[in-house]
């Protein structure tokens, strides 16, 4: 069977920017992706990212592909299920089959948070939406409630303030966030009339008939109905790591924790982006940590290489 020098599992920024460094350097590898952009595809602006003064994640996802065509950049559209090594040599397994590889880099990124209420599958693209980028529009002059008072949650509303006719932000906890950068928007939001905040909330269920009607909650201790059109759930994110569970070390959150050079606590496996420790989840920041993974990927095989003489 084929040794890969490198399979790189995911195929949003992380993933395509090491791709991009592994055909350079002439790696015997493959990319595989279910979606190749991952959830930057649905970043609505990029305001900082270096070379554009203001870009779509769509669009800069584009350019991205745009860029690796030009190499013709292995990319197999199958979904990793499980990661073992055994020896020098790790099986990354697939609904179809086995890829063996020396080295490994872990770029899956993350993926929307749910509630896990009754009613939140049910009426899923029929008033619940996990993206409020993407569906917003949809909900013009309509009454519509966001679930999540973090960081999430609050740019979802701010959005919604020149679409929606009333929203309600419901969050479990006592307060909005306001650290970390968040208090101006926290301010922004709170200071419009068309935005009722409800802390200390909890989301028992999504109910309505063909299409979400009413929000049921709990607040101080009695049960409350909101009327709604839409339900926006802004809990945050997790991790895409299953299928990599007790090969490497993580934290409490699901994380695959790195160093500085990417490299997880296996020797050969690597990991960037958002599926790793690293606070700051960004297009920009996952597009360095890519490039970081792939050029310590590349050292790691020269050192095996040298050790196998």
């Amino acid at each position: 069977m084929r040794v890969y020098d490198l399979v790189i599992v995911g195929g949003g920024p992380a993933g395509m920017s090491a791709a991009l460094y592994a055909v350079r350097q002439n790696l015997k590898f493959v990319m595989l992706a279910e979606q190749v952009g991952g959830l930057a595809n649905l970043v609505p602006n990029l305001k900082a990212y270096l070379g554009y003064q203001y870009i779509t994640g769509f669009d800069l996802i584009g350019r991205f592909k745009e860029h690796l065509s030009k190499y013709k950049v292995p990319v197999k559209d199958e979904k990793a299920i499980g990661v073992s090594k055994r020896g020098q040599v790790f099986s990354v397994k697939t609904a179809g089959r086995v890829y063996r590889s020396k080295s490994v880099i872990i770029a899956t990124g993350r993926r929307f948070k749910k509630l896990g209420i009754p009613g939140e599958a049910k009426f899923s693209s029929k008033g619940v939406s996990d993206c409020t980028i993407c569906d917003g529009p949809l909900f013009r002059n309509k009454t519509v409630a966001v679930i999540g008072g973090g960081r999430t949650g609050l740019f979802a509303t701010l959005f919604l303030l020149e679409i929606a006719r009333k929203i309600y932000l419901v969050e479990k906890n006592g307060k909005l966030k306001t650290e970390g950068g968040m208090k101006k928007v926290a301010e922004a939001v709170t200071g419009s009339r068309k935005v009722r905040v409800l802390t200390g909330t909890s989301v028992k269920e999504i109910r309505g008939n063909s299409f979400v009607r009413s929000l049921m909650l709990r607040k101080d201790g009695k049960n409350l109905a909101l009327p709604v059109d839409g339900v926006f759930v802004e809990v945050g994110y997790v991790p895409n790591t299953e299928f990599v569970k007790g090969l490497a070390r993580f934290n409490e959150r699901g994380e695959i924790v790195v160093d500085a050079e990417c490299r997880t606590s296996v020797p050969g496996l690597f990991a960037a982006g958002d599926v790793t420790q690293l606070k700051e989840k960004q297009v920009v920041v996952s597009v360095g940590e890519g490039a970081k993974a792939a050029l310590s990927a590349v050292l790691y095989l020269e050192e095996i290489q040298k050790r196998g003489r």
